[in-house]
């Protein structure tokens, strides 16, 4: 069968790294016709495929559009559930009019690119419940996140200088209502246990600590894609990570699990909450999933336990991050997909 000529597009973010540029690279390295950058009409003619990453502007609508006209195909994967966007996060400023509750024009750009595609892929089963709940004729194919394991399968564990534990956590400042949910919590166990708290990629989020809390707390600027080496060395120097998502957020729970993925890869014991992260097949090697009632006691006992005590645990999790959920292993999905269009 003739392989599709396939224009991967990306928008220089961490979800087109994730979503565009890993596999992709990963499928052209496999002999796979595919071109990854920033679309032209002028190349319509040169491809079968126009896959998009959630663009939501008119210049990718007069693309698709384009496509569309010329009998090609067009898939549009999408990672977040834009209709439920909190305030409190960042990205509610893209798509809304802040002190208004009105959206802005790159909503309806998302929407009328999700019915034009002809296939909608997206990270999870529960966000593919929410696309088809509000259109139920389109074709959505769920194509989990994973990691790219060169990224991570030589990187070694580092040591921190701070005097007890480390609990590391990293993300933006979407986060802002999962750390009003259990910043109370946090500081309770890093007071019991003597521990610090390193925040990567929010300082802001000190915002809403408590200042017991903020004095244990280091923190680090977003680190973007173009600098994940420095990511990987900041999460390996943390004794127990933690990923947490609450479960009073529609948009939340439309998340995926991939940063227990990058912490397994980092080969570091988690602690993770099981709205979004029960949904691992894995789950449970390396890692602890707990909800608001167990967390005290779940990251207590992690602190606790001296990080050789977890060696064995994660060491299998580690494996199993890059056997089962890196892109090297997954690409097949992508192929797949592609080979049925």
């Amino acid at each position: 069968m003739k392989q599709p000529r396939v224009m991967a597009a990306t928008r220089r973010d961490a979800a087109s790294y994730y979503r565009i540029l890993c596999p992709f690279s990963v499928l052209k390295y496999q002999g796979w016709n595919v071109e990854i950058g920033t679309p032209s009409l002028s190349e319509v003619p040169q491809y079968d495929v126009l896959w998009l990453q959630q663009h939501a502007d008119a210049g990718a609508e007069i693309l698709a559009r384009a496509y569309k006209d010329a009998g090609k195909i067009v898939v549009y994967d999408v990672d977040d559930w834009l209709f439920d966007l909190p305030p409190s996060w960042r990205s509610y400023d893209d798509y809304y009019q802040r002190g208004k509750d009105k959206p802005k024009n790159s909503l309806g750009f998302y929407e009328r690119l999700l019915q034009m595609s002809d296939v909608v892929t997206t990270t999870t089963p529960y966000l593919k419940d929410k696309i088809l709940a509000r259109y139920p004729d389109l074709r959505v194919e769920v194509i989990p996140n994973c990691v790219m394991a060169g990224d991570w399968d030589t990187i070694e564990p580092q040591s921190h200088n701070l005097k007890g534990p480390v609990l590391g956590w990293f993300g933006t400042g979407n986060h802002w209502d999962d750390w009003v949910e259990i910043a109370p919590i946090i500081d309770e166990v890093l007071e019991a246990v003597g521990g610090n708290l390193a925040i990567i990629g929010a300082p802001e989020l000190q915002a809403c600590f408590p200042e017991r809390l903020r004095k244990r707390t280091q923190t680090h600027v977003l680190m973007r894609v173009d600098r994940l080496p420095m990511l990987r060395l900041l999460l390996t120097a943390c004794d127990v990570g933690l990923a947490w998502v609450s479960s009073r957020l529609e948009a939340g729970k439309c998340r995926s699990p991939l940063k227990a993925l990058q912490w397994g890869a980092a080969g570091v014991p988690l602690v993770a909450s099981e709205t979004v992260y029960g949904q691992m097949p894995s789950a449970g090697i390396g890692f602890a999933l707990s909800n608001l009632n167990n967390l005290y006691d779940d990251l207590h006992a992690m602190l606790c336990g001296a990080r050789s005590q977890w060696r064995a645990s994660i060491a299998v999790w580690q494996q199993t991050v890059f056997n089962e959920h890196s892109y090297e292993t997954k690409y097949r999905l992508w192929a797949d997909l592609l080979t049925s269009l």
